[in-house]
């Protein structure tokens, strides 16, 4: 029995989440960065984007655990785990649109695929819990089938 079998409110608000991630990811994947520098401020935009992706990875550590183990989050629950996982989606993506074509072409490239690659391991991890029969996914299974973490990790080796 899966995640879309067992608690159909549940599911269906994952599901929502899962479609914003991919329509964001797309978005971030073709979409340009900031066109002028007016202001900007690298040093900030180094700051905000390590905690825009430490906020993604608690919240998908969150996720994670809420359905590593019975019993299931509640509706309501589940909602706010829906939430907090997109908001932090959201600001990672907004903080990748702050960094202007100013600071080079090579640059932008690696943050803006760091950045895909970060929401592609949210959506395995979303479709792992959406597809699996939930009474046998295990806190291991989570963890290796989300490429999440592994993404985060990347952030602080990009150049700088």
């Amino acid at each position: 029995m899966s995640a879309e079998n067992c608690d159909a409110p549940l599911s269906v608000s994952l599901r929502n989440v899962l479609n914003s991630i991919q329509c964001i990811r797309d978005r971030v994947r073709d979409g340009e960065s900031n066109e002028s520098d007016g202001a900007f401020n690298l040093s900030n935009f180094w700051d905000t984007l390590n905690q825009a992706v430490k906020a993604v990875s608690q919240e998908a550590t969150k996720l994670s655990l809420a359905f590593s183990r019975p019993p299931l989050p509640s509706v309501q629950d589940g909602e706010k785990l829906s939430e907090s996982i997109l908001k932090s989606v959201l600001t990672l993506s907004a903080v990748y649109y702050w960094l202007p074509k100013s600071q080079g072409l090579t640059l932008r490239r690696q943050v803006r695929d760091a950045t895909v690659e970060v929401l592609e391991g949210v959506l395995q991890l979303l479709e792992v819990i959406l597809s699996s029969p939930l009474h046998s996914l295990t806190q291991e299974q989570l963890t290796s089938t989300g490429g999440v973490w592994s993404a985060c990790d990347q952030f602080p080796q990009l150049p700088k």
